[in-house]
């Protein structure tokens, strides 16, 4: 049975943040790097932070960032 989504990528369009705020950079296929702010509880697991952040990439329309979780930084923002 699949998990329900643990992170959100925060459009902007609610005025409720979750707890925790972190940036996730993804390595791309181009040599650049591409991060994202992902909203999600301090307690979410840096593999759900990952395919939150990827998952939203791939649905735009940057070039393809690479599926390796040891090529991303993962760290926590106030």
């Amino acid at each position: 049975m699949p998990r329900p989504p643990h992170c959100t990528i925060f459009d902007g369009t609610s005025d409720s943040l979750p707890e925790g705020c972190w940036l996730v950079e993804l390595a791309g296929v181009d040599g650049r790097r591409y991060a994202y702010r992902v909203y999600a509880a301090r307690t979410a697991l840096p593999g759900d932070l990952f395919w939150s952040a990827l998952h939203h990439h791939d649905e735009g329309p940057l070039p393809r960032a690479f599926d390796l979780f040891d090529t991303a930084l993962i760290r926590p923002i106030s």
